[in-house]
């Protein structure tokens, strides 16, 4: 299957390409620069449910495509396929991420403005080019659900100052961001929703990253510190959903806060974020409030071409919480090709997973060689 526009886009998306395709024709080929990178992955394991939901084997491709038509402007593509689609609508193949990025420099600061869809740059976990993981094969509760429900469709800008940033981002859709911890509950993976994609949250209801609904802008905030060994962030979104039910599609209002705590002495890492937030749907002109909550503590160290990590994820459905224990281990065993293993394991459900991935890469100055474990 192939990404479907939802109707809402469907007339940016030509509007978009003319735009770039300007820029190509009007600037000099020799001043252009254009990337390709990515991976090819293989994972095997057990056949196991949520919250460590897994099929048997997994087959994915991930491909970043970069553009540089000038020195401050950048498009950037970030497409993959797969064969898990989980029941998914347009699952099987499609966009992660699509937007333009610009930077400008000077007197000391640096601003940053990003249109499209994209992560927002919040995670401490999932850090690696096309928004990877590089300390286990899984994500934590958080940033899995994260990958699954939030994708901003809109602007982005950040200001750099020193050791210091602030970001801010005003977005359309993500109305029924929030509907997966308290009715499926919270996951622990690695399977990020793809632009277009419905997702089922239950039998009859789905879940979607770029559906609008009700025509309200969304928002997000955020403010950072980094150090030479350590960072701290603070985070804030809203996505200002009516909570009510438009056919399949419940929408959902969402408002999240965000900690997160990074400490890299030498080899090590030791990261930790915490969220937490009402979520809520309208039900014949009933508010049905749910406090949901998560994080994690992960610590990994990294040895030559080896790296282990253990990780601690707590979570909240507004229900009850549970608690689960990922062990994992990666190793870069020739060039771009890196092997691991992990373990992820609550009260109810242990998952055990093998993977094989490939990593390359197409630009200047770099090889596939650069995918470390």
């Amino acid at each position: 299957m192939t990404w479907r526009a939802p109707a809402s886009s469907r007339i940016s998306l030509p509007i978009a390409g003319g735009a770039i395709l300007l820029v190509a024709l009007t600037v000099p080929a020799a001043a252009q620069r254009l990337d390709f990178s990515g991976f090819a992955t293989l994972a095997a394991g057990n056949e196991t449910e949520v919250p460590v939901e897994q099929e048997e084997a997994v087959a994915r491709i991930q491909v970043g495509v970069d553009w540089w038509p000038t020195a401050i402007l950048s498009f950037h593509l970030n497409l993959q396929a797969r064969t898990d689609d989980l029941e998914s609508r347009d699952g099987t193949a499609g966009l992660v991420e699509a937007y333009a990025e610009a930077d400008f420099v000077g007197g000391g600061s640096r601003v940053r403005v990003k249109g499209g869809a994209f992560f927002l740059p919040t995670s401490l976990e999932n850090v690696d080019a096309l928004w990877e993981n590089p300390y286990a094969i899984s994500s934590s509760a958080l940033n899995t659900w994260f990958g699954e429900e939030l994708r901003p469709v809109g602007v982005d800008v950040t200001y750099f100052l020193g050791r210091g940033r602030l970001g801010g981002t005003v977005y359309r859709g993500n109305e029924t961001l929030g509907a997966l911890p308290p009715v499926r509950g919270w996951q622990i993976g690695d399977r990020w929703t793809l632009l277009g994609e419905e997702l089922p949250v239950d039998a009859v209801v789905f879940t979607s990253l770029t559906a609008e609904n009700d025509d309200r802008l969304g928002w997000s905030a955020r403010a950072g510190w980094s150090a030479d060994t350590w960072e701290a962030q603070v985070a804030r979104f809203d996505n200002r959903s009516d909570g009510l039910l438009y056919g399949d599609l419940f929408n959902w209002n969402t408002r999240f806060d965000l900690l997160g705590l990074g400490w890299y002495p030498g080899a090590w890492t030791i990261a930790a974020e915490a969220g937490w937030g009402p979520t809520y749907l309208v039900v014949e002109g009933q508010r049905f409030v749910s406090n949901v909550a998560a994080g994690y503590l992960l610590v990994s160290r990294r040895i030559d071409e080896h790296r282990a990590t253990l990780r601690l994820d707590a979570w909240d459905d507004g229900e009850g919480s549970d608690e689960a224990l990922t062990i994992a281990y990666l190793a870069r065993v020739a060039g771009g090709l890196r092997i691991g293993g992990e373990i992820s394991s609550t009260f109810d459900e242990t998952r055990v997973t093998v993977q094989l991935r490939r990593a390359f890469s197409r630009s200047p100055g770099r090889s596939s060689a650069d995918d470390s474990p």
